[in-house]
């Protein structure tokens, strides 16, 4: 069962890459020259790159501007939200498209590589084998928390989210084994019900956290920053 779902996949992956796909453009503003990525990147008006809402970071994509034939290849390397399958590109992947426009221009958009494996990695399948899915992800960045506007005490690094609390409780067991990170699991009621959050934590300051997040990041793309009260 297992290899057949892959198998669908590689093929869905498969025919995503290299369709042209209707998209819109805008040209990132000066004041982010200099300012860190999503990705970890410095980010530069000098360099063929993009934000996107979903497109997976390090994804590569070549943008069409059919109005007159001009192309650009670009990394997508930041992340934007709320913003309705829309890129935000570098002044130079615009001016190769020859746009200059400050409001959002129609493309077209072909992903031609990058996309991360679909196989998890060894870290992970130890971490969450026989686990049940993850139920929460990040709101907007998920190098920044979501401030809930108290005082904040810590911050920490979420890793998963479950109904079951055994679920919670054997991964946080594993965290320690596997990452020696201490963790430890909450429990929370949200709208949909009882969740069990596991957490990675506490760290003083958010650069401790960010720290966490860029190690593990790798091997748990679901992770986000929380503020601890």
């Amino acid at each position: 069962m297992k290899k057949s779902i892959i198998t669908i996949l590689f093929l869905f992956a498969f025919m995503f890459i290299h369709a042209q796909i209707e998209s819109s453009v805008v040209i990132y503003d000066d004041g982010f020259n200099g300012a860190l990525t999503a990705s970890g990147d410095i980010f530069s008006q000098d360099k063929m790159t993009a934000a996107h809402e979903t497109l997976p970071l390090g994804t590569q994509v070549e943008i069409l501007n059919f109005r007159n034939g001009k192309k650009v290849q670009v990394l997508i390397n930041d992340r934007i939200h709320n913003t309705s399958n829309m890129f935000w590109i570098s002044r130079a992947a615009a001016n190769e498209l020859e746009i200059i426009s400050v409001y959002p221009m129609e493309v077209l958009y072909t992903i031609i590589g990058g996309l991360p494996s679909i196989e998890p990695t060894e870290t992970y399948k130890k971490l969450f084998a026989s686990l049940g899915p993850n139920t929460e992800f990040a709101v907007g960045d998920p190098r920044i928390p979501v401030s809930e506007g108290e005082e904040v005490r810590a911050y920490g690094v979420q890793v998963y989210s479950t109904e079951k609390r055994m679920d919670a409780v054997t991964l946080s067991r594993r965290i320690q084994e596997e990452l020696e990170y201490l963790s430890y699991f909450e429990k929370i009621k949200l709208n949909e019900g009882i969740r069990y959050r596991v957490i990675i934590g506490d760290f003083p300051s958010i650069d401790e956290a960010l720290d966490c997040f860029w190690k593990l990041q790798h091997d748990i793309p679901e992770l986000f920053l929380v503020e601890i009260y």
